[in-house]
């Protein structure tokens, strides 16, 4: 009987000493905003845009965007590019574009990182 009672204790003693080492709940970060490139008569594009972050990311972010604006000439045919060239823990970088023959005059984003 007093080896159970020993047994018992030492796994209820496990037991709380694993419960308070386990890791809390993870905290993640995220942070928005909008970038917008504009230019009449003369196209500004293709450009390439460095976003700071307002705090550095502990680690690296993954980015999430999407094209909230476009200026384009009627007579050609609709083509906007936003690729990400690159991310790192205190800014990302974007490419901002059009292909072929079209005439972009305006190309506007919303971005959000999250770690």
């Amino acid at each position: 009987m007093a080896k159970a009672r020993i047994h018992a204790s030492l796994l209820y003693t496990v037991l709380v000493l694993s419960i308070l080492h386990l890791p809390g709940p993870a905290t993640a970060r995220c942070e928005s905003g909008d970038e917008d490139e504009q230019g009449f008569p003369v196209s500004p594009f293709p450009i390439i845009r460095t976003i700071q972050f307002k705090t550095p990311f502990v680690a690296k972010p993954s980015v999430m965007y999407g094209i909230t604006m476009l200026d384009i000439n009627y007579a050609e045919n609709n083509r906007a590019k936003i690729q990400l060239m690159g991310v790192e823990k205190s800014n990302f970088t974007v490419w901002m574009g059009t292909m072929y023959d079209t005439k972009m005059y305006g190309l506007g984003m919303r971005w959000m990182a999250c770690d």
